[in-house]
């Protein structure tokens, strides 16, 4: 099994939880880890592969080497157009999708006068590995820095992420009120939630883990069952939120979807919700092309629009013709 697989699985344990230490050691877990990784297989797309901005016609972009609040290695990319309207922070994972597959996304959101930061979490590509289970300070760390440029003040700030990375997007969201918007795709609210629930709940194609929640309190950090239950999203506080989903998904039940939903909306008036048909989990049919997908695209970059609102709508359409690439 590849390492990539390996830091994928104690991520997804972990990705909700701040500030601590794993109590037991690997050899103690090697044998949940690995029933574990079953449940959570990758799809049969592959986007481990590194872009070039370049090929999507975008100037190559900042790289930008940050420090969180512990002081490791944030990785960021940043893409700005001449007259900004507004920032999206686009968050890898541990292995799909890489920061760099975001570029077909940053294209278009330079298009219409976004800056995009694509970013590596903790433990992905040059970020550094010594630090785990905080991968909402890395998303802070660009935050901060975004506060601290002038071409930036008083820009909306949207979080986008796909499973993971849309966890950690809704977990930034809940930790920082810097943040004004989120796009989560196939996104869950904590991987002991999300387990749990599947253990009890998921459909019998869903083969999970014979693990209990014990087992997960002991790969997890001190504090981790009683921080990543569902009722934390009450901390959306109002701010909108789109979710994405298929129904079919062989890795994020439909049914988990429509829970997370359910809660969400006790918090949030402005949530909206985009379901595909089959087995779509980065629910665009070409993720690395966006526009490609014209049912995704309208309802992705409509939301953009609809929480940029110091940008009238008629204004988009000259941003457009006049952001040259």
């Amino acid at each position: 099994m590849r390492l990539g697989y390996i830091i994928l699985l104690i991520f997804n344990i972990l990705c909700l939880s701040v500030g601590a230490q794993s109590i037991i050691t690997n050899d103690d877990i090697a044998d949940k880890e690995m029933q574990i990784i079953k449940c959570l297989q990758q799809t049969d797309a592959d986007y481990s592969a590194e872009y070039d901005a370049r090929q999507f016609g975008l100037p190559t972009p900042d790289s930008i080497n940050l420090r969180n609040q512990y002081g490791h290695e944030v990785i960021a990319y940043e893409i700005c157009p001449a007259i900004p309207v507004g920032i999206v922070i686009c968050i890898s994972g541990q292995d799909a999708p890489s920061a760099s597959a975001y570029y077909g996304h940053a294209t278009e959101f330079y298009k219409l006068g976004y800056a995009t930061f694509t970013m590596d979490v903790s433990n992905h590509s040059k970020t550094a590995e010594d630090k785990r289970y905080e991968e909402v300070k890395d998303v802070q760390a660009v935050i901060d820095y975004i506060k601290s440029k002038t071409d930036y003040i008083n820009l909306p700030v949207i979080v986008m992420g796909v499973a993971m990375g849309g966890t950690v997007a809704i977990r930034s969201m809940i930790e920082s009120y810097d943040i004004n918007a989120v796009i989560s795709l196939s996104a869950y609210s904590s991987f002991e939630d999300y387990f749990n629930f599947n253990r009890n709940n998921a459909d019998p194609r869903y083969e999970l883990p014979n693990a209990s929640m014990k087992d997960l309190a002991d790969m997890s950090t001190a504090d981790s069952i009683a921080n990543s239950r569902l009722c934390s999203v009450k901390g959306v506080d109002q701010r909108p939120m789109l979710l994405m989903q298929s129904k079919k998904d062989k890795i994020v039940p439909y049914t988990y979807f429509t829970r997370l939903s359910k809660e969400l909306k006790k918090y949030t008036n402005n949530l909206e919700s985009f379901v595909v048909e089959g087995d779509e989990h980065y629910i665009c049919h070409d993720f690395i092309n966006p526009s490609s997908d014209k049912a995704y695209f309208e309802v992705l970059t409509g939301f953009l629009k609809r929480v940029t609102p110091s940008v009238p709508v008629s204004a988009y359409r000259k941003l457009e013709d006049t952001q040259a690439i």
